[in-house]
């Protein structure tokens, strides 16, 4: 995703609505999002395995479903039915300025409050008191 924002691409979902959108995943990480799940990966580093402790931005993503409120307010998504779907086209910097922007002044804004009962996006807010990084081996 990080590519198409870069050389300004377009993004169409066909089908499924901005909560199968991971641009927005992509803007989460620009925003520097508090939350994030613990998760790891191996690397080679020369000939040697490496594991990488990082966290990842996961959480149910309904929430991010205002990005369509957002476009279309704006005039930035095309949209239409397509067979039995429904497509929407927009420019992947439009979307992810525009979630950058407005999770800036709400850092958790795509996660459900804590009184909705939501498994994952509790998950996610449980991470909020674990420090960002966690020193490999731990």
């Amino acid at each position: 995703m990080g590519r198409v924002h870069d050389l300004d691409g377009q993004v169409l979902l066909l089908g499924v609505g901005h909560d199968a959108n991971t641009s927005l995943h992509l803007a989460e990480i620009l925003a520097g999002v508090p939350y994030g799940v613990p998760r790891h990966c191996t690397v080679m580093r020369g000939d040697q395995a490496v594991r990488l402790d990082y966290r990842e931005n996961e959480h149910c993503c309904q929430r991010f479903a205002l990005a369509d409120d957002w476009l279309r307010a704006r005039g930035l998504q095309a949209s239409g039915p397509v067979g039995h779907g429904q497509a929407r086209l927009f420019r992947a910097q439009d979307v992810v300025g525009l979630a950058v922007e407005a999770m800036r002044r709400a850092p958790l804004l795509f996660l459900h409050d804590a009184d909705a009962g939501c498994a994952e996006c509790d998950r996610a807010r449980a991470s909020l008191s674990q420090p960002r990084y966690r020193p490999m081996g731990t």
